[in-house]
């Protein structure tokens, strides 16, 4: 099953060897304001590169100003950009007691400074918060990231907002991580590919040379399926291929990998 996860150093040592199997994007956490950085996320980011693992990162923030949220922005920035993330996420869900304007304030103030970096930047806030603290008012992003959870480890209700991401659960089960973890699912009109950059390695892969390898991600899928079927046949690889594939949930990676395994038959 493909799973969209955050984490943080709460997950403890997580066994990426097995997490791998099962996750498409993971959102790394560094730190929580300046001061608390998150035990985790060096180890997590590269067990994550180790296991091609795609994987952004994001802070939680503790500003009450625009003069608080670009110290915190700048440090987060600093911090993450040597890791090459996809995307950084700014999560503002709590107040600290200030007013909602200057909450709204930092918030544009931390996302212009990461936007002017030219990367990729996701707004994640609560519920509760979006309209109250004037997170519906907030600009420049590339992408809104809102939790609401349901009673079961399955998606329910979802957020009354449109978002891209939405976070359904915080009690989700992922292989190689003990106890609970959050889950998230595509929202929106952007796909998995969006966030993970898959679209560029996409046409990378498209553009070798393979005289074992005649087809690529832009033919038809019924042509691609033609393909998959022989190589099934001649037992190259087994079922679980097609089936991903009627999911849709073959990915660039899994035709790489395909690649090889016909190149060395």
């Amino acid at each position: 099953m493909s799973k969209i996860i955050d984490i943080s150093h709460h997950q403890g040592d997580i066994d990426w060897s097995k997490a791998s199997k099962e996750v498409d994007l993971a959102i790394i956490r560094t730190q929580y304001g300046t001061n608390t950085i998150d035990r985790k996320y060096v180890q997590n980011i590269n067990e994550c590169k180790k296991y091609k693992v795609p994987f952004g990162v994001y802070i939680y923030v503790t500003f009450k100003n625009a003069a608080e949220a670009l110290v915190q922005a700048k440090d987060f920035y600093n911090r993450a950009k040597g890791h090459n993330p996809l995307f950084y996420v700014v999560d503002v869900e709590e107040s600290f007691e200030a007013k909602a304007q200057d909450i709204m304030k930092g918030a544009q103030a931390f996302i212009d400074y990461l936007k002017n970096k030219n990367v990729k930047v996701g707004l994640y806030t609560g519920h509760h918060f979006y309209e109250p603290y004037g997170m519906n008012k907030v600009t420049n992003y590339d992408f809104l990231w809102i939790p609401r959870y349901s009673t079961t480890s399955a998606p329910g209700l979802k957020p009354k907002y449109a978002c891209d991401l939405w976070q359904f659960t915080e009690r989700g089960t992922v292989a190689g991580i003990k106890g609970s973890v959050d889950l998230n699912v595509l929202n929106g009109s952007k796909s998995l590919s969006w966030f993970t950059n898959k679209n560029e390695e996409d046409n990378k892969l498209n553009e070798k040379d393979d005289d074992k390898m005649k087809f690529t991600i832009k033919e038809t899928k019924a042509a691609v399926r033609d393909l998959l079927q022989q190589a099934v046949d001649k037992k190259i690889i087994d079922k679980s291929w097609l089936e991903k594939f009627d999911k849709g949930e073959l990915t660039a990676g899994d035709f790489e990998g395909l690649k090889i395994i016909i190149s060395q038959r």
